[in-house]
């Protein structure tokens, strides 16, 4: 398993909070630049910087914990690890269905745009045009990033075959973490799925600007490990609440 990634990250983040605080006070402080020259608008900016640092240092200081937690744990749901094989039909498979997924939402949002902005372009054909220009710069903004982030992930499997390290609160697929109960992030939905290849599909919220953001795992089952790998879901499901596929809630109780 490689080192802890999110460490790395809280370290940076530390960097960059120094850096804000001296351009807070050192250009003033050391007489380099004059307030009203413009010292006091770099130690605003400077201020914004720490300020953003130390809340990312501090997030991904308690990730850290959570994977060096769950790297050490004696208590894991599940520790699997791949063949070549395995790992490289999963990579493939994982990586069409996230692109699927994110082409989708991608055409829901490119619809929307293209919608008003045509709309706005028929009622005030005068500033519509504008809004219409927009809109289409959105579609490719949205189009790229969907694009990127699928291919970010796929290139990331194809290097590293991966190893899965199941827990209670978190996963670490390929050496990457995903935790919930963390600063306000929480499990939504845990599935058994076959598509394309078994796999555990997690679903897990956590805090945002805009409210809360949804993200997706799903977790490679190596051959062999079906029926732990339903005990798994069963575990998550039950803790959840979540009723079975096609079970009725009612039949739960």
């Amino acid at each position: 398993m490689k080192a802890n990634p999110q460490q790395k990250v809280a370290i940076w983040a530390l960097v960059a909070a120094f850096i804000g605080l001296f351009l807070m006070f050192g250009p003033v402080g050391f007489g380099w630049m004059d307030g009203f020259g413009g010292g006091f608008a770099l130690a605003a900016f400077g201020l914004l910087i720490m300020i953003g640092g130390i809340t990312t240092a501090v997030l991904f200081f308690r990730l850290a914990k959570r994977y060096d937690q769950i790297l050490s744990s004696k208590n894991l749901l599940a520790r699997w690890m791949y063949s070549n094989a395995e790992w490289r039909e999963f990579t493939e498979a994982d990586y069409k269905i996230d692109r699927k997924h994110r082409w989708i939402l991608a055409g829901i949002i490119s619809a929307f745009a293209i919608f008003f902005g045509v709309l706005f372009a028929i009622m005030d054909p005068e500033a519509g045009i504008y809004v219409l220009f927009v809109m289409l710069g959105l579609i490719v903004l949205v189009s790229l990033t969907a694009f990127l982030t699928s291919q970010q992930t796929y290139r990331r499997n194809m290097r590293h075959k991966g190893e899965t390290l199941i827990a209670s609160d978190g996963v670490i697929l390929n050496g990457q973490l995903h935790a919930w109960n963390v600063i306000g992030s929480k499990l939504e939905r845990v599935d058994y799925m076959e598509e394309l290849t078994p796999m555990i599909e997690f679903e897990y919220s956590a805090v945002s600007r805009s409210g809360r953001d949804s993200y997706t795992v799903r977790v490679p089952i190596p051959s062999g490990q079906e029926k732990s790998a339903r005990d798994i879901v069963q575990f998550f499901q039950d803790a959840l609440g979540q009723s079975a596929p096609g079970q009725p809630e009612e039949d739960k109780a």
